[in-house]
């Protein structure tokens, strides 16, 4: 009986095969890279019947949360239609720490990843660091009473000093900063931003971060290690004078002589008038030592008014500076001979005003100092509204000067409806220095010329056609008051015209000079202001009385 002789095994087709199967799945492999990832809306995601590797783009709303431990990374995006939590672990986190792409508050965030449903609620993981692309916007530079108009979610820098540091609890220190407009409170994120430094009160303070909320209060969270710096603090005080018509709360300070002294109330006066300085118990014992009379001394703090009398009411130690007055010798008597009569030396005059209405030059200004009487000229380059009154920069062949006229002088001023940038005045007052610069305080309104008025312009503008783009932008409406109501700082009224309407904004000393026929429902007005933004509302706001007319 033969023998069964099974057939010779072939490599060749087995190999042939194999690398076929192999070149299917390759092929595969390449179509699944190929196929673009899916860009998804958090919206889209919010049902949990999608999952898989999927893209989403938003903002972070707050800081983001490190646990070095892990290490582990979390965030929160938003992008108008929902959020979502992204999470990245172990290696992935450890290579965005080590390349600092760790995101910050307010930044926009291209993420792909896996969308996990097993959690409650769904989040995103991070497989590999190069998913993560952050857009980081420009810091906004914005005074520390400025940030309240900001939307929530700016990214801003302000700067300030430090007036208090407390630590709530471990990882969150919350330092107190304030300039002249205003404080707020810096949520300093350690986590993130690393053991706090050494922070004395006094010192100034830079910080970038994002204007967020907490419990309703504005706050500024810092939470990028390069978001923050000291920086030399050295306000310049002013004038009396000056500080006497600022608002009820407004932060200010002022440098004299003290002239009276008691336990809690000192007298301060320089050449433009004199105030009251009070201070708590608590604070004249904290108080190293007590100033004598007739040195000069440097006060911060709170205006209050009492019976309509204001104070100033420092809260800190370090809110009080002084010199010690300077000694005058007692000269010794002593028997003298008769002189013998010579001729005295003629002195060197020093430049001084002209006791004529002729104008002093802006550029010698540098020769005279504060308490002068002095008449100038010049074109209007600059004007701004407070509070409390108005200032003009006056500018002749590249010098400056800056006048502050008050509100009340403001109403007395022959022909102040020219007062406008272009315009040419001639005013005559005392020179005072405001932030360590002379600046002219005139003797009353009548001590202002205008030479050459100026008529209030600006682009027309329909107010629908106004948006968020068009902030800080001086635009010219024109329209129909349909209502008028009053807060604490002035009058707000409500303008429309064809394509919409719009809050108009007039300060206390604005509205007092406009007549009120004007501010009534149904006036036909013509208003030229800034446009604002603030807590999402679109608002214009006229500078000057001049700039709201009939039309």
């Amino acid at each position: 009986m033969p023998r069964y002789s099974p057939p010779p095994f072939r490599v060749g087709p087995v190999l042939g095969a194999l690398a076929l199967a192999l070149a299917g799945l390759f092929s595969l492999w390449v179509q699944a890279r190929l196929q673009p990832v899916p860009a998804l809306s958090l919206a889209d995601l919010s049902g949990g019947a999608i999952a898989g590797y999927v893209r989403v783009h938003g903002i972070l709303p707050e800081p983001p949360r490190w646990e070095p431990e892990g290490p582990r990374l979390r965030f929160r995006l938003r992008d108008g239609t929902g959020e979502l939590w992204v999470l990245a672990n172990g290696p992935v986190a450890a290579t965005l720490a080590q390349a600092n792409r760790i995101p910050r508050a307010g930044d926009g965030v291209t993420v792909e990843g896996r969308l996990r449903a097993d959690r409650d609620p769904p989040a995103l993981e991070i497989v590999h660091a190069e998913a993560l692309r952050i857009e980081r916007p420009e810091p906004l530079p914005l005074s520390i009473g400025d940030l309240p108009s900001a939307p929530v979610g700016t990214r801003v820098q302000i700067t300030g000093q430090i007036r208090s540091v407390r630590r709530p609890y471990e990882g969150l220190t919350l330092i107190r900063l304030q300039d002249e407009t205003g404080s707020i409170d810096v949520a300093w994120h350690e986590p993130l931003v690393g053991t706090r430094a050494e922070l004395p009160l006094g010192a100034g303070l830079r910080i970038t971060g994002t204007l967020t909320l907490y419990r309703e209060t504005p706050q500024v969270a810092l939470d990028d290690p390069e978001g923050w710096a000291r920086i030399p603090w050295t306000p310049a005080p002013q004038p009396i004078a000056h500080v006497r018509e600022r608002p009820d709360g407004a932060w200010v300070g002022v440098e004299g002589i003290l002239e009276e002294l008691s336990d809690t109330r000192w007298t301060l006066a320089d050449e433009t008038g004199s105030l009251e300085v009070r201070l708590s118990r608590g604070l004249r014992a904290a108080l190293p030592a007590t100033p004598p009379p007739g040195a000069r001394v440097q006060v911060w703090g709170h205006l209050r008014s009492s019976a309509g009398t204001p104070a100033l009411s420092p809260e800190l130690s370090i809110d009080i500076r002084w010199e010690p007055p300077v000694a005058t010798p007692t000269p010794v008597p002593r028997p003298t001979a008769s002189p013998i009569p010579t001729r005295s030396p003629t002195p060197t005059p020093r430049p001084r005003p002209s006791p004529t209405a002729t104008p002093f030059p802006l550029s010698a200004l540098a020769t005279l100092a504060p308490g002068a009487s002095v008449t100038v000229a010049g074109t209007v380059a600059e004007l701004q509204g407070f509070s409390a009154g108005w200032a003009l920069i006056l500018e002749q062949e590249g010098h400056r000067l800056r006048i502050f006229i008050p509100s009340e002088q403001m109403a007395g001023v022959p022909g102040r409806e020219g007062i406008y940038p272009g315009a040419r005045i001639r005013a005559t007052g005392v020179l005072t220095l405001y932030r360590g610069e002379l600046e002219l305080l005139p003797r009353s309104g009548r001590a202002i010329l205008v030479e050459k008025g100026v008529r209030p312009d600006a682009p027309p503008r329909a107010i629908g056609s106004l948006g968020p783009a068009d902030q800080n932008a001086t635009v010219r409406i024109a329209g129909q008051v349909v209502e008028r109501a009053r807060f604490s700082a002035g009058i707000r009224l409500v303008v429309r015209d064809e394509s919409g309407a719009l809050p108009v904004i007039l300060w206390e000393n604005v509205a007092a000079l406009i007549p009120e026929p004007l501010q009534e429902p149904g006036a036909n007005v013509e208003i030229i202001g800034r446009v604002r933004l603030y807590r999402g509302e679109l608002q214009v706001i006229p500078t000057v009385p001049w700039e709201v007319r009939s039309r």
